[in-house]
């Protein structure tokens, strides 16, 4: 049984009543992906229930896609294709400005569930040493429209606070994840194949395992037979 925060509680009521949410936000879930350069996609999901993280309910997710805005969408999208196995939160918090809320709300019309959803976008300027100090004066958005609150407002703290958990967890998994990577491309290049050519194998398959499980003449095509040899010999 997890403990239950009173304050968490006081401060989701007002969240349920600043915003005008339909819903109680007693389940939250928050959304956030993680990329360098194009490599090690990845996004993560954190969860919020019975005032308190539910890391039980935490996911992560390989993204095969390359720009934030569509990393986003496969993200959602993969999260609401699962709704009749796992059911779905009151609350969507999106770690993003309105463009993605507005994306967000449009997957969530497609899939016939009713939820509601939040954005919190990013301070520009010093963002990071700003919110670990707690004075980071981020946008919150809602299909209603956007909320510049006060950096001592408590639901904007709160919010933070999941958005902060989920960009660790993502981050956590990026690491990770570009870790691997680095060993199969050290892999690769023992076998004589060059960086260029491992970057263009990973843009085009996504990952490793694709590339293991690719094709000679999918790969001949893609980097002459020479150097395609040096991988499927």
């Amino acid at each position: 049984k997890r403990h239950k925060n009173k304050k968490s509680s006081k401060i989701q009521e007002q969240i349920f009543s600043y915003f005008n949410l339909s819903s109680y936000p007693n389940s939250i879930e928050v959304f956030d992906n993680s990329h360098l350069g194009g490599r090690a996609n990845v996004g993560g999901i954190i969860s919020w229930e019975n005032e308190s993280f539910n890391k039980n309910k935490y996911r992560h997710y390989h993204l095969e896609n390359k720009d934030e805005y569509a990393q986003m969408k496969e993200l959602l999208t993969q999260r609401a294709q699962r709704f009749h196995k796992d059911y779905p939160p009151d609350l969507w918090l999106i770690d993003g400005g309105a463009t993605l809320l507005n994306l967000a709300h449009k997957i969530i019309q497609s899939s016939g569930i009713e939820i509601d959803i939040l954005a919190i976008s990013k301070e520009k300027v010093d963002a990071k040493s700003n919110r670990s100090k707690g004075k980071a004066k981020d946008i919150i958005h809602s299909l209603k429209g956007s909320y510049n609150l006060n950096e001592h407002d408590e639901k904007l703290q709160f919010l933070q606070k999941l958005r902060d958990e989920a960009h660790r967890f993502a981050i956590s998994f990026h690491r990770k994840t570009k870790l691997k990577q680095d060993k199969e491309s050290s892999l690769l290049k023992k076998r004589g194949l060059s960086e260029a050519k491992i970057k263009k194998l990973l843009y085009y398959f996504g990952t490793f395992e694709a590339i293991r499980e690719a094709k000679h003449e999918e790969i001949e095509k893609l980097i002459g037979k020479k150097e395609a040899l040096k991988l499927t010999s």
